[in-house]
């Protein structure tokens, strides 16, 4: 069957659309919170980390690191709405002088060679069509010696046109073609010249917000949780969606890659 090009509606919107405009969840990479700590940990960031985050979103990554460890960070996306709301985030946690945002593009980053200590990023690479190219222009920005660590979906083992066929036309996710194996994230990092490459893998879960006021807060998960229960529209897309990834949960997964220059 041929993809559907997906609508502007609720029940037909990009999945990762539907969750931040219509659920409105902030944060929405694998694994959460606890797996941006683990990411930053496995890069060893610390107070005098400079770092650049790449496919910053609203900040909420950035953010979190420069509360946690006290580094400082420099977010890039191509959204300038995205990089506003960035902005007006660390203003409002007072956290000015530890970060910076600006509109920047994965595969062209406009920073010199040798830029940073770290190079961090969740969730962008299923983005891209070249990823061995993003790959390289942050291993390009950081300093030798340096380390540089994705978050990304993973399949635990090889996909079928079937589930694929799912995947875009039940979750309206199109950009999860671009998703790999494990050993295939591994194969790209490795070829892109990480070394020491260190990888991490999970199980995605399903979609459970057991984490959910954790990431998101008190105030903002009751919100969720009413947009849930009220909106019948928000309603039945959640229900079909966790039913594709309960059936199919041996194929949806995430790693962590992390690898020194």
């Amino acid at each position: 069957m041929a993809d559907k090009k997906c609508e502007c509606t609720v029940e037909k919107c990009d999945i990762f659309d539907f969750m931040a405009l219509h659920v409105g969840l902030t944060v929405i990479h694998p694994g959460g919170l606890n797996a941006t700590a683990a990411l930053a940990e496995g890069l060893k960031i610390g107070p005098d980390s400079s770092v650049i985050d790449i496919g910053c979103g609203k900040g909420t990554g950035a953010v979190f690191l420069a509360e946690r460890y006290g580094c400082k960070v420099t977010g890039i996306d191509l959204s300038p709405e995205l990089i506003e709301q960035a902005k007006n985030l660390a203003g409002r946690k007072g956290l000015g002088d530890k970060i910076q945002f600006r509109i920047g593009n994965a595969l062209k980053l406009p920073f010199s060679d040798r830029s940073f200590d770290a190079a961090f990023s969740q969730a962008v690479l299923v983005l891209l069509t070249d990823q061995e190219r993003a790959v390289r222009e942050a291993m390009r920005v950081i300093r030798p010696g340096g380390s540089a660590g994705w978050l990304e979906l993973s399949w635990k083992k090889p996909t079928t046109p079937e589930f694929m066929d799912g995947v875009s036309n039940v979750l309206c996710a199109y950009c999860m073609r671009n998703v790999r194996t494990f050993d295939g994230w591994k194969k790209l990092f490795l070829k892109a010249g990480l070394k020491q490459l260190q990888t991490q893998e999970f199980s995605l879960g399903g979609m459970a917000m057991s984490g959910m006021r954790k990431d998101e807060g008190f105030i903002r998960s009751l919100q969720i949780l009413l947009k849930t229960a009220t909106d019948t529209a928000v309603r039945r897309r959640m229900k079909t969606m966790r039913r594709f990834f309960r059936e199919h949960e041996d194929f949806f997964g995430y790693g962590i890659y992390i690898g020194n220059k």
